[in-house]
């Protein structure tokens, strides 16, 4: 298969992460695929390797240059499907495949890419050929809440990671990279830092705690529009040095095993590609229950589950995953368990390649 993704978006969130990994898993079984980009970009910015890429502004919605450009890209690359996410991909991106007769598939990253106004509906249901979710919660909201959507054009693929093992000297590498010594243990917390990642809330609770247990800092990975306000707080604590902000990581599990436990605090969620990566560096998870967050966090088995904005429940958990190392051990376990047996990279690849298959089978069979 020749497939084309299309990303114009400016940071580097979790459908940017996605569009990376599985550009990568599909060319090891022999596909080619491009990933388009906004020259301005994180992610061009980051340029990772062995990554066919596109550097594109596509202007504003139905740029008819823009459109222009990918028609002759699909006919010069023979490209067999495109994948785009947010409306202005669609409107461009779901044009050009129209004209060029080939898939266009959505994925969708969160409940709140769907708008119930007519612009929204239109471009979905006349340049989407199908959509892929992270989750089945974010496909039960959206079909719950437009009526014109359906099952049937939405197919569940779980973000995935293969487990990775790292040895005590990459470990002490990585904590020594960040400012942290060996011999102390760490919570971390890998994400974009935004407003609906609500990483105060992860501090706050910490600072609660930080007193009682002063072999423990906190790191926080990723770099965002929050940093200066987050940087403040920890700053005004009488902790900061406690408070480390390791900045953005283009290797996420090797900062997560730098990690002793890992949490997440966000308002909202489709599937978070933090928890699998979590899950991937083996360690205990401590996660706010909102979106699918369910569908991979069983509550006390393989990590908590805390209410969105309880501070409280949640330095109260921390405090019993940093008392008790044989429950960390246990989480840590079961978690490298369920990621082994439903959510592994493999998995997620070998659904997207069947998907995008029969897409296109599909596709070639109607154009006949």
């Amino acid at each position: 298969m020749n497939i084309l993704y299309i990303s114009s978006k400016m940071c580097w969130g979790g459908v940017v992460s996605w569009m990376l990994r599985t550009a990568r898993g599909l060319e090891k079984r022999g596909h080619s695929v491009w990933i388009l980009s906004n020259p301005n970009s994180k992610f061009n910015a980051e340029m990772p390797e062995n990554i066919r890429l596109i550097s594109k502004v596509l202007g504003m919605d139905y740029n008819i240059f823009s459109i222009a450009f990918l028609v002759r890209f699909i006919k010069k690359k023979k490209i067999d499907l495109i994948v785009t996410n947010i409306e202005k991909e669609i409107s461009i991106g779901g044009i050009a495949a129209k004209i060029c007769r080939i898939p266009n598939i959505r994925r969708v990253g969160r409940e709140d890419d769907f708008f119930d106004r007519w612009k929204t509906k239109f471009n979905h249901l006349l340049f989407v050929t199908h959509n892929i979710v992270p989750c089945n919660e974010i496909k039960n909201q959206v079909i719950k809440k437009y009526n014109w959507l359906h099952p049937q054009d939405f197919t569940t693929i779980y973000n995935g990671r293969n487990l990775q093992e790292f040895s005590k000297t990459e470990i002490t590498e990585q904590r020594k990279k960040i400012g942290s010594a060996e011999s102390e243990k760490a919570i971390g917390i890998t994400c974009r830092l935004s407003k609906v990642k609500y990483v105060q809330n992860l501090i706050e609770a910490f600072l609660k705690i930080a007193a009682v247990h002063p072999e423990w800092k906190l790191i926080i990975t990723g770099e965002g529009s929050e940093k200066e306000n987050l940087e403040k707080l920890a700053a005004g604590s009488g902790f900061s040095e406690k408070i480390i902000f390791a900045g953005f990581s283009s290797d996420p599990i090797l900062s997560a095993a730098a990690y002793d436990i890992g949490v997440l605090t966000s308002c909202k969620e489709g599937f978070p590609n933090s928890i699998v990566e979590y899950f991937a560096a083996g360690l205990p998870v401590i996660a706010t229950d909102v979106g699918g967050v369910r569908e991979i966090i069983e509550n006390n088995q393989n990590g908590f589950l805390v209410e969105f904005g309880n501070i409280e429940q949640l330095a109260a958990k921390l405090s019993v995953l940093m008392n008790d190392e044989k429950l960390r051990d246990k989480f840590a376990s079961r978690a490298t368990r369920d990621l082994q047996q439903k959510f592994s990279e493999t998995q997620m690849i070998d659904s997207l390649e069947n998907l995008f298959l029969n897409q296109i089978k599909d596709r070639k069979c109607s154009n006949i």
